[in-house]
């Protein structure tokens, strides 16, 4: 059959590794077995024909790219580091049996006939997209080790994404599939970062301050983070200049109660939760009361305010009312693990990290054992480290699987993972006046395990939401989505328009002119205003990377003069490096005015051409 990807040697390859399976499915399906020697030879003999069939070369990318993911494919049963196709080597293959090298061999089949893999990973699906940013779905064992805590961002120097979702380690790098699955500005300049790193021996990021082009091309262009265990929506710049747009945005401090930014999530807690009836604030650091909402109605709302041992990986109360202290007030002195910013959490005196979390109530659960369960729908205001987990937990009502906040140990023999999904992310597109809605239906193995509880019952007039697939226990919560339904939607901008724009517009973000590519350049580092954009597609070709006097250098490394960088919150799942205002850089004028397609458009929601023209800025100044 054609495949999407087919190439002039596709069949002859499906026809090979078609007939090879089959020779081996004959013994398995007859319970014949061979001898570790003569199944050694098959297998080696396998990768020679596919090898001489491919013919891979590195004047032909397709070919290429094909063995490379052969490799990926079929290294469950060859070690390709001791393999070579004119010389048997024994312990170049694995020491597996007959059922395993059939269902390799299969696998690969398939990919060659589909393009699709049957991995050990499951790979992210992609949600949507627009010019300047990518929605995926994050599944469950994919982590966001970037952002300035390593000294490089990790990775596992697979070639395909075959080879990445193949991989034998437990995780998978979320940043490293989008650099390898896909062409955008700032995936390829990930894939150039990664080049340049092997070609110099680099051992620390240039640069830390999760804003600017440079950062954005270590991480192909992510902008939020999820825990290991959390799946849902991601979301990624595709360009350069639009990575500080969108990082922004998800920044604590520019989160707003009502409108804006805004991030919801279902999760599964011990217990039977309703809205408190009436405030309960023991302390100021410590408030658990019901609020009101003109969109979402009567919710819960939780802000306790805390910090974060990096150490531990655990969030703790400020100022804990049972004890009347926090835990570093308890200790006497700040622990090895505290953070306060910027990923070095040795010996940093801990900070009170302001923490703002909503919740609805949706339905109620029973187990076998009569143990009572609440499927809440969450609004995360603000973005810290394990926020939800830790305030679910804070007010006595621990996530299923959990183990780490407060679930029982017994929790893992049902719940495979922490029940937390990011169902739902809005935003607005960088450079433009257009929110999006980006939705990830809910995974079959968390409704899954829904279906195993009883439902008690549902809240009244609750709406309803999206699932993978069709569930029939929870029709009245979840219906499954159809391939017309978009998970990347636009959606009208909130009606508080001139709020946001006062909330933000003391954090600018700078303008660059745009490159050869219809995209804004980078526009320099934040401590250093004034410096011009380089519009290069190579931009890490000139001075921005190199060596000086023998030791790694770059452009942007001096430190400012008077105080120390500030460092952003190191214990925030969508906010890392630092964050300062800073003036915009001045551009000299070629004389020639730029296209009004191409320039950045007013920020804000008034529709005008340009910052200086923007009539609610002007609103907002005349007021001040």
């Amino acid at each position: 059959m054609a495949a999407a990807h087919v190439t002039d040697f596709t069949k002859d390859l499906a026809d090979l590794v078609e007939e090879r399976a089959a020779m081996i499915q004959n013994y398995v399906d007859e319970g014949r077995a061979v001898s570790r020697d003569e199944l050694a030879k098959y297998v080696w003999s396998t990768a020679k024909k596919i090898y001489k069939l491919i013919h891979p070369s590195k004047s032909n990318q397709k070919r290429k790219s094909a063995w490379d993911s052969a490799k990926g494919m079929l290294k469950e049963i060859i070690d390709f580091e001791l393999f070579h196709p004119d010389t048997f080597h024994g312990p170049g293959v694995r020491h597996v049996l007959e059922p395993k090298v059939l269902e390799v061999l299969q696998n690969y089949h398939y990919f060659v006939l589909t393009g699709e893999v049957r991995t050990r990973h499951f790979p992210p699906k992609l949600l949507g997209e627009t010019d300047e940013l990518l929605c995926v779905d994050k599944p469950v064992n994919f982590t966001c080790a970037y952002g300035g805590r390593e000294p490089l961002p990790p990775v596992s120097g697979a070639k395909t994404p075959a080879q990445l979702l193949n991989s034998e380690k437990d995780a998978v790098q979320l940043h490293e599939y989008l650099a390898l699955k896909f062409d955008y500005e700032t995936a390829l300049g990930t894939r150039e970062f990664w080049a340049e790193v092997e070609r110099k021996g680099l051992k620390t990021q240039p640069c830390q301050c999760g804003k600017c082009g440079i950062c954005a091309c270590m991480q192909a262009g992510c902008c939020i983070r999820l825990d290991k265990e959390t799946s849902g929506v991601m979301v990624a710049a595709k360009t350069k200049n639009g990575f500080p747009e969108i990082r922004m945005q998800f920044k604590s401090e520019h989160s707003l109660e009502e409108g804006g930014t805004e991030k919801s999530y279902f999760a599964l807690v011990r217990g039977q939760v309703q809205v408190p009836v009436k405030p309960m604030r023991p302390n100021e650091d410590w408030k658990h009361e019901p609020h009101e909402s003109s969109e979402h109605g009567r919710r819960g709302r939780i802000e306790i305010a805390m910090l974060f041992d990096q150490a531990k990986g655990m969030a703790s109360c400020w100022n804990d009312p049972k004890s009347g202290k926090g835990k570093a007030q308890q200790n006497g002195q700040a622990g090895k693990g505290w953070t306060d910013g910027g990923g070095d959490a040795a010996g940093k005196t801990p900070r009170r990290l302001y923490a703002l979390t909503f919740y609805e109530p949706i339905a109620w659960f029973t187990n076998q054992d009569r143990e009572q369960f609440t499927l809440l729908h969450v609004q995360l205001v603000t973005g810290r480290t394990h926020q939800i987990r830790f305030h679910c937990s804070a007010i006595g009502f621990p996530i299923v699987g959990d183990c780490q906040y407060g679930a029982p140990q017994r929790d893992r023999d049902w719940a495979k993972r922490v029940f937390l999904h990011s169902y739902e992310t809005r935003f607005r597109e960088p450079f433009t006046n257009r929110w999006f809605e980006a939705t990830s239906p809910l995974p079959q193995d968390l409704g899954q395990l829904l279906c195993g509880l009883v439902l008690d019952r549902v809240k009244e007039g609750c709406r309803s939401f999206l699932s993978r697939r069709q569930h029939a226990a929870l029709k009245a919560i979840f219906k499954q989505y159809d391939a017309s339904t978009k998970l990347l939607r636009s959606r009208d901008a909130p009606v508080n328009a001139a709020k946001i724009v006062a909330e933000t517009s003391e954090f600018p973000v700078q303008a660059s002119q745009p490159g050869p590519s219809g995209h804004a350049g980078h526009a320099g580092h934040p401590d250093q205003p004034g410096q011009p954009a380089d519009t290069s597609d190579q931009w890490w070709r000139g001075q921005s990377w190199g060596h000086e006097n023998g030791k790694w250098s770059s452009p942007w490394a001096k430190k400012p003069s008077g105080k120390g960088q500030s460092q952003e919150d190191s214990d925030s799942d969508e906010a890392w490096g630092t964050w300062k205002p800073t003036k915009a850089a001045t551009r000299p004028s070629n004389g020639v005015p730029e296209p009004e397609a191409k320039r950045p458009a007013c920020r804000c929601l008034c529709g005008t051409a340009s910052m200086g023209e923007c009539l609610v800025l002007l609103h907002v100044a005349t007021f001040r």
